[in-house]
């Protein structure tokens, strides 16, 4: 890869995102280009966007986070093709973007073999939330079954968000969140980009994790590269009525694209268990949820294990 900043693409996706999206967008550094996709928000995204010196495509609906992701990385008019392709949130924010930038290009430029590198990402949780091994069976059963709520600093919860690692020097991970992640272009063209699959959202990027692994390729984590994330803001504008079912449904997604029919197969009982579990639970504890939509959001979920569809607003039907 050449040298220098102009190499970088960012794409951010906005959905309803004002007061966001404009710091995410003026974190970038020029050269790098900025293009925001806005997914029809109602607010003023898309103008922030703009103000902020970003390219905005608007689109008349909202196509979900991967199918956003893929145009915006994809051929725009007035816009170069990029080396390198900068995934960040509209809640996410770079510090010291130069530096940052420089860093993330330097452990691709280092290795061909590199195909995605992820900034440190700092704010409340941000060290548990980030860096993740991928799916197995075992982190499906420690969350269905609430040990790592019961027991937050267990052994298998520790290996499986790499909080037993040194996260002061880079490594590689599995499976770092997208919400900042430097990716190679040629390589993200080669997996296929995210799945549209899994639109409108969740586990697109833990898929793309997994297809750039499987196709021999590493993902760094660079702590010297630093982004600020608030996290959770979209998940939080939902019901969880309607959030746990699409997650569940694109879970399996993940999984019936990654693992054997065994590993399915029990992954659908660990899940039906934990759901049941926390339906006996609800009377006597409480959650973070209210009870009756916590209640709607277990049963919709047992529905869709039981292969009567996952039911959710954010569907256009059930699925």
């Amino acid at each position: 890869m050449t040298t220098g900043l102009s190499r970088i693409r960012a794409v951010v996706v906005s959905w309803n995102s004002s007061g966001l999206v404009g710091p995410s967008a003026a974190s970038v550094p020029t050269p790098a280009r900025v293009v925001v996709v806005d997914n029809a928000s109602e607010d003023d995204s898309a103008g922030e966007a703009e103000r902020a010196g970003a390219a905005v495509v608007r689109l008349a609906g909202n196509t979900g986070f991967g199918p956003a992701c893929n145009l915006g990385a994809g051929a725009l008019a007035g816009l170069p093709p990029a080396e390198a392709l900068l995934f960040l949130n509209p809640d996410a924010v770079l510090l010291d973007g130069p530096a940052t930038l420089e860093a993330l290009l330097s452990e691709l430029d280092a290795d061909p073999r590199v195909a995605a590198a992820a900034p440190a990402l700092e704010g409340d949780g941000q060290g548990e939330f980030q860096l993740r091994r991928l799916p197995s069976l075992g982190s499906l059963a420690r969350e269905a079954f609430l040990v790592n709520r019961l027991f937050p600093r267990n052994r298998g919860y520790l290996r499986e968000r790499y909080l037993d690692r040194d996260r002061s020097a880079p490594f590689d991970v599995e499976q770092p969140a997208a919400a900042a992640l430097l990716v190679r272009a040629s390589v993200f063209a080669e997996v296929g980009g995210f799945d549209p699959a899994f639109a409108p959202a969740w586990f697109e990027d833990v898929d793309l994790c997994a297809k750039i692994l499987e196709s021999g390729y590493r993902i760094r984590f660079v702590p010297v590269a630093r982004a600020s994330h608030v996290g959770g803001t979209t998940m939080r504008a939902l019901p969880y009525d309607d959030y746990l079912p699409l997650y569940t449904r694109n879970l399996l997604r993940y999984l019936h694209r990654h693992a054997g029919l065994p590993v399915r197969a029990a992954a659908r009982a660990v899940l039906a268990a934990g759901a049941l579990l926390r339906l006996a639970l609800l009377p006597v504890v409480r959650g973070d949820h209210a009870r009756p939509e916590a209640a709607r959001a277990y049963l919709r979920v047992l529905a869709g294990l039981l292969g009567l569809g996952f039911r959710s607003a954010l569907l256009s039907e059930r699925a």
